[in-house]
């Protein structure tokens, strides 16, 4: 058996309130009145924007970079995407053991079976309003090795970045 610990939190503000915002703002091309009425009849969440695909990224990075900051040693980083992504990715993205996906469930089970140390974040993080999602963002880790600087380093990391208080879940795995 190991242990899992699972990190859960909701982004209450943009992380980056005294960053300059580019205008992203793109025109769809709509011509005719079938355009007009497909467009019109998107889902548009009531869960606020709070950040934009770059800021989403650039989070993502910083929390990356506390698992190294950290000294934590970690196999498997699994990335949950969120599609479109927008934008051009991370050098951070693009490290061996980073496997970014859009369900992470499948492939962290393979992980837990075959003994592999693994750190998954995963986020509902709103982008667009057209997305779905709660801006709510989890982080559970699995790894022989005693990770409570890591927690206390990464819950420090998302306080300050306008998340909510951390909630932490401890819970034995079996093979």
């Amino acid at each position: 058996m190991s242990k899992v610990i699972e990190l859960s939190t909701r982004l209450l503000r943009n992380p980056y309130p005294k960053q300059p915002k580019p205008c992203v703002a793109q025109i769809l091309p709509l011509e005719g009145e079938s355009d007009f009425l497909a467009i019109s009849q998107l889902p548009v969440g009531k869960t606020p924007v709070l950040l934009s695909f770059s800021e989403h990224y650039q989070l993502l990075v910083e929390l990356l970079e506390c698992v190294d900051s950290a000294g934590l040693e970690i196999d498997t980083i699994l990335l949950r995407m969120q599609m479109p992504a927008g934008g051009r990715m991370p050098k951070q993205f693009l490290q061996d053991r980073v496997l970014m996906l859009q369900g992470v469930h499948e492939e962290e089970l393979i992980l837990h079976q075959q003994g592999t140390s693994y750190l998954v974040i995963e986020d509902t993080l709103i982008r667009h309003p057209l997305e779905s999602g709660s801006n709510s963002l989890r982080l559970r880790i699995c790894c022989a090795a005693d990770c409570n600087y890591f927690i206390s380093r990464i819950s420090e990391k998302l306080l300050q970045l306008g998340f909510d208080s951390i909630e932490k879940m401890v819970r034995e795995r079996t093979a």
